[in-house]
């Protein structure tokens, strides 16, 4: 997708075999936190993992994402994401967290639009 909105958030997709992979960039675009979900028998649901970079904050974007995608798309999901942009205060960060959501949201139903 083409960068979209104020921050102009970046979300690309690599397909993987039957799994996904998704690129969630924004400012200085880069590695923060990646999240791997996928159908657990184990728990009977969705299962993610995550691992992120000491002083990165990413890791709730990306574990939320991958969970929605994988539960949506009913696939492997791996999130990768990493979104910078230097010198913004709390409001500027909620509001990219913000148009983050927004941006995986029309992304989501993109995908699922396409599979109908």
């Amino acid at each position: 997708m083409e960068p979209d909105g104020k921050w102009g958030i970046r979300i690309e997709e690599l397909q993987v075999g039957k799994d996904l992979m998704i690129i969630v960039t924004g400012g200085a675009a880069h590695i923060g936190s990646v999240s791997t979900a996928y159908a657990s028998d184990e728990t009977k649901g969705i299962a993610v993992q995550t691992m992120g970079l000491p002083g990165h904050r990413e890791r709730d974007l990306t574990a939320e994402m991958a969970g929605k995608a994988a539960a949506v798309l009913d696939k492997t999901v791996t999130i990768v994401a990493g979104i910078h942009y230097d010198g913004i205060d709390r409001r500027q960060i909620a509001d990219v967290v913000s148009e983050t959501h927004a941006a995986f949201e029309k992304y989501l139903m993109k995908k699922v639009s396409e599979r109908e």
